[in-house]
């Protein structure tokens, strides 16, 4: 199996094949490392207490139970290849846009053709994040159950 960031959290129920998961601890030894703005660790333990119910819902494959502890897992490289659509595509249309403007027209052009170069990034980003491939890359896996 590829390597994954992993997390560990608790099952708090389940139903029709899938478990729907909240996280162990308050982000435990993440919350005083001095490298969990740049950890992967991290970046985990946000997106599972970044929902608004702190519950996420899994495929259950590993026929977790209520009250389990589970290690979750995320590809890195869907997880990067989704960070990075999100936040270089608009950057990127938005010098385009402007670019082509300034080359056409003038600098007011320009910088009104930076900012619709942007929105429209966000527009395209938003509708790629949406699609069932970056989904199923972005998706939680679980990855085993925790021994008692």
């Amino acid at each position: 199996m590829p390597m994954m960031i992993e997390e560990i959290g608790i099952v708090e129920r389940v139903e029709d094949g899938y478990i729907w998961v909240s996280p162990a601890s308050s982000g435990g030894a993440c919350g005083s490392c001095q490298s969990s703005g740049s950890c992967s660790t991290s970046i985990l333990v946000t997106l599972l207490q970044g929902k608004t119910s702190k519950t996420v819902r899994v495929n259950n494959t590993i026929n977790a139970k209520v009250k389990d502890k589970v290690v979750l897992g995320i590809h890195p490289q869907g997880l990067l290849s989704g960070s990075a659509l999100i936040y270089l595509l608009p950057i990127l249309t938005l010098f385009i846009f402007a670019a082509l403007g300034g080359q056409f027209f003038n600098e007011r052009v320009s910088m009104v053709a930076g900012v619709v170069g942007f929105i429209i990034g966000l527009y395209i980003s938003k509708k790629i994040a949406g699609s069932t491939v970056m989904k199923s890359r972005l998706a939680l896996v679980g990855l085993r159950v925790q021994p008692k």
